[in-house]
């Protein structure tokens, strides 16, 4: 279970006309060496990357790994756990009442075959990834669990690559895991398993978006058209758009010290905010790698 939580906490972060699209190189701005942007995105099997042309040689140029945060930290798991859990003073019985409470219990027993009580531990939030998941992999037979993100850093280490977080795992926790809003949380739960066809449907276009590395298409498609499910301007920017600002301020040190080959999810490369367009505001020349 321990994996598990660890996997779906990075899933969180891992969304994303050619597959090249989804691979960046990164020059100019008097940089001696180029780097390299990638997007991930976590329900796509592992050997999807053989099909990204110049991905591995890509990566093999590079010294240094960059990642949303470094994912073999010792503590991370632990702290990953006390931040998905429920405050102690509330229960999900508090958030879900009578028919609410009924129909998520029937769909979490017949998807992840775990009702509200086994979970109780856990925050809304998790055991909605935890159920969009379960309910994919259900849906098309997908059975990979290897996240392409922890892939890099795992052949990183053994390579003897330098391997960087752009946040620490309390950055990331801070921005994922808002316990403050537990009532919104157990909405969107209940309204997504309430529409799960819609729900399964976009999962699908999402994949599809992002195995043809139409980065700005999956934008615009993550950010909703105004669904109780869909987040808000607020909270879109909090995940996605500053973060990017922040990481920008820290990718032309890293660039300049030596090749970086940078993964991070998809959703942070794509649209107005996203870091190909920010970078080459601050004068690289971002280029897809055909």
């Amino acid at each position: 279970m321990k994996k598990n939580i660890l996997i779906l906490f990075l899933s969180f972060t891992c969304f994303s006309a050619t597959q090249a699209q989804l691979l960046w190189k990164v020059s100019g701005n008097g940089l001696k060496h180029p780097s390299y942007l990638f997007g991930t995105h976590h329900l796509i099997p592992i050997q999807f990357l053989d099909s990204v042309a110049g991905l591995y040689k890509a990566f093999n140029q590079c010294n240094v790994i960059v990642g949303e945060m470094v994912m073999n930290s010792i503590d991370a798991t632990s702290k990953i756990e006390m931040a998905a859990s429920m405050p102690n003073h509330t229960k999900m019985t508090d958030l879900l009442k009578g028919e609410k409470y009924s129909a998520v219990d029937n769909e979490l027993k017949m998807v992840l075959k775990l009702g509200l009580k086994d979970l109780s531990m856990m925050n809304p939030t998790l055991i909605l990834s935890l159920y969009e998941i379960e309910l994919y992999k259900k849906t098309t037979g997908l059975t990979d669990d290897t996240q392409s993100d922890s892939y890099f850093q795992l052949i990183a280490t053994e390579k003897s690559k330098k391997v960087v977080g752009l946040e620490t795992i309390d950055q990331q926790i801070k921005v994922l895991f808002d316990n403050s809003n537990l009532y919104r949380q157990a909405d969107i739960l209940f309204e997504t398993i309430q529409h799960k066809d819609s729900t399964l449907s976009d999962m699908i276009k999402l994949n599809k978006l992002y195995k043809s590395g139409k980065l700005n298409e999956l934008v615009e498609l993550s950010k909703g058209k105004g669904k109780i499910t869909d987040p808000t301007d607020e909270e879109y920017a909090k995940l996605v758009d500053k973060r990017n600002a922040e990481w920008v301020k820290k990718l032309p040190k890293l660039f300049d010290d030596s090749p970086c080959f940078v993964v991070v999810g998809a959703l942070h490369l794509g649209g107005e905010n996203g870091l190909i367009k920010q970078l080459k505001k601050s004068g690289y020349q971002v280029k897809a790698v055909e």
